[in-house]
C-alpha cells in the first residue's frame, strides 16, 4: 500500500515538474508580466502608505510639543520604509538624509522644516511614479 502511494506521488511530482518546465520554456513572457505586475502592485501599496503618512503629517503641527512626538514617530516610520525599499532608497537618498538628521536631532524639528521635508518627499514619490509609468509604457 505504501509503495503504491509512493509511486503515485512520484508520478504527480514528475507531472508537476514537467508542467513547471513547460511554463518556464514556453510561457516566460506571461509569467514575467505577472511578476512585474505583482512587484508594481506591491510598490504602489508602499507609495500609498507613504502618501497617507504625509497627509497625517500635514495635519500635525511640529511646533506643538504633544503633536511633535507624533510627528517624530511618523518620520521614524517613513525613514524605515525608505530604507527598507531598494527603489525608494535609491531615489530618495537626499530626503532620507534630512529625515534621519531630524530624527536624530529632534530639537531642530519645527513646522517649516517638517513642511519642507513633506513637500520634497511628495515630489520624489511623484517622480518615481512617473518613471514607473514611463517604463511600463516603453514595454
Amino acid at each position: 500500500m505504501i509503495t503504491l502511494l509512493n509511486i503515485i506521488t512520484s508520478i504527480f511530482t514528475i507531472g508537476a515538474s514537467g508542467i513547471a518546465i513547460y511554463l518556464f520554456l514556453f510561457k516566460q513572457k506571461p509569467i514575467k508580466s505577472i511578476f512585474r505586475l505583482l512587484v508594481s502592485f506591491s510598490f504602489q501599496i508602499t507609495q500609498q502608505e507613504l502618501k497617507d503618512k504625509l497627509e497625517l503629517l500635514n495635519d500635525l503641527n511640529a511646533n506643538d510639543e504633544e503633536q511633535k512626538k507624533e510627528v517624530i514617530n511618523i518620520f521614524n516610520d517613513v525613514e524605515g520604509q525608505l530604507r527598507g525599499n531598494g527603489i525608494l532608497l535609491q531615489n530618495c537618498k537626499e530626503i532620507l538624509k534630512k529625515i534621519t538628521r531630524l530624527n536624530n536631532n529632534t530639537d531642530e524639528l519645527n513646522e517649516p522644516k517638517k513642511r519642507s521635508v513633506i513637500s520634497e518627499l511628495r515630489e520624489n514619490l511623484r517622480n518615481i511614479e512617473i518613471k514607473s509609468f514611463e517604463e511600463i509604457y516603453k514595454r
